[in-house]
């Protein structure tokens, strides 16, 4: 039992001095960090891309999962199925939405 005391009182740490401590810089407002404009139209078009393919893959999955199920003949769980793509469609389509409004409204610069 002395042993595991001893374990315990060396996993913590010294409080730190005010000698010891790294000074870290100011913090400045996200505004003024420069981010180049081309970085972030190529941000936005990845992301819009990604939330499209990711919205098509999921509905060549559904189709595809439902296929398969009719063909080994477990139809019963269709309906689980169809529910989970039920809860999952509006939410990819909101995403999708708003990205590709973003893409097409931004300001061209």
């Amino acid at each position: 039992m002395a042993e595991g005391g001893s374990e315990a009182q060396i996993g913590r740490s010294e409080p730190r001095t005010s000698e010891d401590a790294l000074e870290g810089g100011a913090v400045e407002p996200l505004q003024d960090y420069p981010i180049a404009e081309q970085h972030r139209a190529h941000t936005a078009r990845y992301l819009a891309y990604a939330l499209v393919a990711t919205l098509a893959l999921s509905v060549v999955f559904q189709y595809a999962s439902t296929m398969i199920l009719i063909y080994t003949g477990k139809t019963d769980a269709i309906p689980n199925l169809d529910k989970t793509f039920n809860i999952l469609m509006p939410l990819l389509s909101g995403l999708v939405g708003g990205a590709a409004t973003y893409y097409f409204t931004r300001e061209k610069r």
